[in-house]
């Protein structure tokens, strides 16, 4: 089948806004500088595409930040591809872990940890299901081979049948796993993405150059919730939770408790679809709010390339935000929470809207570049189209990540030109995530590109705030203590923080959260609201220090990477 495109809203080039509108005069403190070699990282995402022009050949690979060995220092996992076609899969297309000596340096230990490379690669997911205190794995997969590796604190074993997850031949992109019901064990939700294959693929032309073919020509699959038996084994409860009759075309995850009513929604970010977001009561149940709440669709009330997704309060108003990245020509939208579950499209006013169309986005995530206190935002770019240079010359295929400053008050700068080495890379970016991997007490990133080389940005800002960082751990709560909020009071100011299952693309950030402290040298009082528990009050506590806070425990001041913590 053969369609010639001539005009398409997700994958025709749109020459909208074809340079950037960065301010070349712009001025920052913020530096990114890049580390990838010096770092240790040599991952390759093996090119995978070919003449046939097949879809999944452009969208991935994620990329985790997750501390394997339970030494306080994040360790870092690559999700690799290889052909979409198995029996030409190249061997060398391997998933990667690199383990970190706390300063930010890695070693390969795929091998020693037996991380497995079996499929297609698309997306990582982190918790510990089980809840023995080893944080485990969830690699998604074109064809819905999904994979759940089990962490026995030396290796990763492939426990996807024991635990009762049955292929069932769809495509996984992100993932999450999430306390549901707040009964203390991890709940995974998987997105899908379309019903396609080799063989029902249609051939798509434009300007009499064939282009990869748009997910509007195919059927949507649902996403698939399992529910956990806390015995070690999983329960679809899709249909139940109204997943399956609600297909859309998911890319993209964001879970945490937007409504900050104590247990965990999700946000999905949909290609071609209306976006949805599940709001959840703490018991299980859920019910898709997105229409009413304005988070739906694009400000002119359409459906749009939707590609990554985060939450954050960013004009501290004590409301969570949703940030949603979208196809060329399309704008990054923010959405901003103006009333309980109230959102207003405020992309255009705060400055990421329109700038936003002249580039391809897919990973992104809220952080504090410069520990001010605000969190700043970054996204990762990269076109679909190797040869978009055949139909337009204002467009290319690698593009430059986007880098932006929060002013304090919500509104963003475009400093990406100003903001050190990494962001002048061009690079065909997928799955991004954040965190401190060299243990200095400021936020990193590392990107996964599609068909190159993992990018590594180290924070290398001058004039940056004092910081404390915490690494929560659960007793009754879910170990990882993902859906924890933790709200800090500092000075005049409060912030808050939360430990999210899921955000940005195919993606897993940190666990560990990192509070920017301005000029402040304590945290006057912190409050952690354990999902499904009571909350923890802490006073007092001193800055330039990493905290493991076990729940109920007084905090311990640890050094990144200096020792293991045995479960």
């Amino acid at each position: 089948m053969t369609t010639m495109l001539f005009g398409s809203c997700n994958n025709a080039p749109n020459n909208s806004g074809g340079a950037s509108s960065t301010n070349q005069n712009i001025k920052t403190s913020i530096r990114f500088d890049d580390g990838t070699q010096a770092s240790g990282i040599d991952f390759l995402h093996v090119p995978t595409r070919t003449a046939e022009k097949l879809m999944p050949e452009i969208m991935g690979s994620g990329v985790a930040i997750v501390d394997v060995n339970r030494d306080g220092a994040p360790d870092v996992v690559l999700v690799n591809s290889g052909a979409v076609r198995a029996e030409t899969r190249p061997a060398e297309a391997r998933n990667r872990l690199y383990i970190n000596d706390g300063r930010g340096h890695f070693t390969d230990q795929t091998d020693a940890w037996k991380l497995p490379s079996a499929g297609f690669g698309m997306g990582i997911a982190a918790g510990d299901f089980d809840n023995d205190g080893w944080t485990d794995l969830f690699l998604t997969m074109y064809r819905g081979d999904d994979v759940l590796l089990r962490n026995t604190g030396s290796s990763f074993e492939d426990v996807t049948a024991k635990a009762g997850i049955k292929p069932d031949g769809r495509w996984s992109t992100s993932a999450g796993f999430f306390d549901l019901d707040n009964d203390g064990d991890l709940d995974l939700w998987t997105a899908r993405y379309i019903n396609y294959t080799p063989e029902n693929a249609v051939k798509t032309y434009h300007n009499r150059v064939q282009i990869y073919s748009t997910p509007g020509i195919y059927e949507a699959t649902p996403d698939r919730l399992l529910r956990n038996n806390g015995d070690g084994s999983f329960t679809d409860a899709s249909k139940d939770a109204g997943l399956s009759a609600a297909a859309r075309k998911g890319l993209a995850l964001a879970i945490g408790d937007i409504d900050l009513d104590g247990d965990q929604d999700v946000y999905v970010a949909n290609d071609t679809d209306a976006n949805q977001l599940w709001l959840g009561d703490g018991r299980g149940g859920l019910k898709d709010t997105a229409q009413l709440s304005g988070v739906a669709y694009s400000e002119e009330g359409i459906p749009q390339g939707s590609m990554g997704a985060d939450f954050s309060d960013t004009n501290n108003d004590g409301l969570l935000d949703i940030v949603c990245t979208n196809f060329q020509g399309e704008p990054t939208n923010i959405y901003r929470q103006e009333q309980p579950l109230l959102f207003r499209d405020v992309s255009d006013i705060v400055g990421v809207g329109e700038a936003a169309r002249a580039r391809l986005k897919f990973g992104v995530d809220f952080f504090d570049a410069d520990n001010d206190g605000d969190e700043d935002l970054i996204v990762t770019n990269g076109h679909i189209e190797d040869n978009i240079s055949e139909n337009t010359d204002s467009i290319t295929f690698a593009q430059q990540s986007t880098l932006y400053e929060n002013s304090g008050n919500g509104n963003f700068v475009d400093i990406s030109n100003a903001a050190g080495t990494a962001l002048q890379a061009k690079l065909v970016g997928r799955g991004l995530a954040t965190g401190d991997l060299d243990g200095d007490g400021d936020l990193d990133f590392i990107i996964n590109t599609n068909g190159g080389k993992a990018q590594i940005g180290i924070n290398q800002t001058e004039k940056r705030g004092s910081f404390i960082g915490l690494w929560l751990e659960g007793s009754k709560a879910n170990r990882n203590a993902i859906g924890a909020r933790v709200v800090a009071k500092i000075g005049n100011r409060t912030i808050q923080r939360e430990v999210m299952g899921a955000s940005s693309y195919l993606s897993i950030c940190d666990f560990r959260l990192l509070f920017g402290l301005g000029d402040a040298q304590t945290i006057d009082e912190l409050t952690i609201h354990w999902p499904g528990r009571q909350p923890q009050v802490i006073k007092g506590l001193a800055a330039g220090k990493y905290y493991r806070v076990v729940e109920g425990q007084e905090p311990q001041a640890f050094i990144p990477g200096e020792k293991r913590f045995e479960p």
